[in-house]
């Protein structure tokens, strides 16, 4: 059973995966941003990560736990396999867990 800390990242990682696929309601659309859609960003090395833009906050105590804040953030701190685009929702599940797990045991 996962801790709470991790079940939350379980659940942002797994609403922006949902999110960067097209599966979710089209205002969420604006969140979950690549790095390569900027035109400014497009040749930056988190770019060819699959990374998403982390948008910058005006406010310290509640900015940074806004799903458009932390979406992005666990997103981006994820292992490269589980960012790859061919990977299905079941395996990102899978190796999420399996990554939250190693981080949370270590």
């Amino acid at each position: 059973m996962l801790l709470s800390p991790q079940r939350i990242t379980f659940k942002t990682g797994l609403t922006v995966f949902d999110c960067a696929r097209g599966r979710f309601p089209a205002y969420f659309s604006d969140i979950c941003v690549p790095v390569h859609s900027v035109a400014g960003r497009s040749r930056l090395r988190s770019a060819d990560h699959g990374d998403l833009i982390v948008p910058r906050v005006q406010t310290q105590r509640y900015g940074s736990r806004s799903f458009r804040v932390s979406g992005p953030t666990v997103w981006n701190s994820l292992p490269q396999n589980l960012l790859s685009s061919d990977i299905s929702r079941e395996q990102f599940k899978r190796g999420l867990k399996t990554w939250l797990f190693e981080h949370a045991y270590v």
